[in-house]
């Protein structure tokens, strides 16, 4: 049997991505744990707002493009292909949460006859294309650990507004630490499904993340869990004040400030809502409502071990505060 022949890889494209992108993307960036989920749970009341929570494809080529994993190029437009598709299925409630005891469940962010309705009546891609032209809804994507690559979005989507969630580093790395993350058990068999730095330590073979800077492997396991944590925070904030395009000049780019969120919720909400142009409803009163119950501002007080780590996280701390 003859082998069958397809096209050369140089004469292919994602060519269909702009003739169906006919929305509004924003996306909403920050370290894990620096309080972007609960924004965004927010974010998702207000009126056509679709939430995409941590879609790991949107994660991944950014990432993959900017470490040089993967040809910009083709990143560029398998993104392109990938937010048409997730729109598609975010309109038909297909990535939708319906458990109704998290807090990012759907029947938290729309009203029963919306979801109802669009269970019921939405079934085609054509049934798409109309919801989409008669309400301008808006794409919510969630990233985490994208913020050296900041640029890919700029760049890849025409008119996309930028959030930066920063929130005290002390806390984040507090609340890294419980989830373990960076624990010697973690390193040597890690349940994320990232790229790692693969490197031998004592004749054990480690799993580093990525984003640890060539040379710093030995430091980075010197290092106690807290000042890992606190040393991934400083990586990541590191790279957002050294992007240029990251300022206040910048239309398209708000950084907002998970404390407060938290202590100004309604005035801080309304703000970045005026941001998207996008309208609060009533599921969104009651959100806030919600918020001011359920959240406390809580801080560490835990002690950087590490002299040299804790200078650099002064440092960067006083920079973020005067952006």
């Amino acid at each position: 049997m003859n082998k069958i022949e397809f096209a050369s890889p140089g004469s292919l494209s994602f060519s269909s991505a702009p003739m169906h992108y006919d929305f509004d993307a924003a996306i909403v960036v920050g370290v894990c744990r620096s309080g972007k989920t609960t924004l965004c749970n927010l974010l998702a009341t207000c009126k056509n707002v679709e939430n995409a929570d941590e879609p790991w494809t949107a994660k991944m080529l950014p990432l993959l493009t900017g470490l040089g994993l993967i040809d910009e190029a083709a990143g560029k437009q398998i993104f392109m292909s990938f937010i048409t598709e997730l729109m598609n299925d975010m309109v038909l409630l297909r990535r939708a949460n319906f458990r109704p005891g998290d807090l990012s469940s759907i029947w938290l962010q729309k009203n029963h006859l919306e979801i109802f309705n669009r269970l019921t009546v939405l079934e085609t891609r054509e049934d798409v294309k109309i919801f989409k032209d008669e309400n301008s809804p808006l794409l919510l994507l969630n990233l985490t650990e994208v913020i050296p690559f900041l640029d890919f979005f700029f760049e890849t989507v025409c008119g996309t507004r930028m959030i930066h969630v920063v929130r005290n580093g002390r806390d984040v790395a507090y609340d890294a630490l419980r989830k373990r993350w960076f624990s010697d058990q973690q390193l040597n068999r890690p349940r994320k499904a990232l790229p790692y730095i693969t490197y031998n330590h004592n004749d054990l073979i480690l799993h580093l993340p990525w984003w640890v800077s060539p040379g710093n492997e030995e430091l980075f396991l010197s290092y106690s869990e807290y000042d890992r944590c606190i040393y991934y925070w400083c990586q990541n904030i590191q790279s957002t004040l050294l992007n240029t395009n990251l300022s206040s000049n910048n239309s398209e780019f708000m950084t907002v400030r998970y404390e407060d969120v938290i202590s100004k919720s309604r005035e801080t909400f309304h703000n970045v809502a005026a941001f998207l142009k996008i309208t609060p409803t009533p599921l969104s009163e009651m959100a806030l409502a919600d918020l001011d119950e359920r959240h406390k501002m809580e801080s560490s007080n835990k002690e950087i071990h590490d002299n040299k780590l804790k200078i650099r996280y002064k440092m960067l701390s006083e920079q973020l505060n005067d952006i």
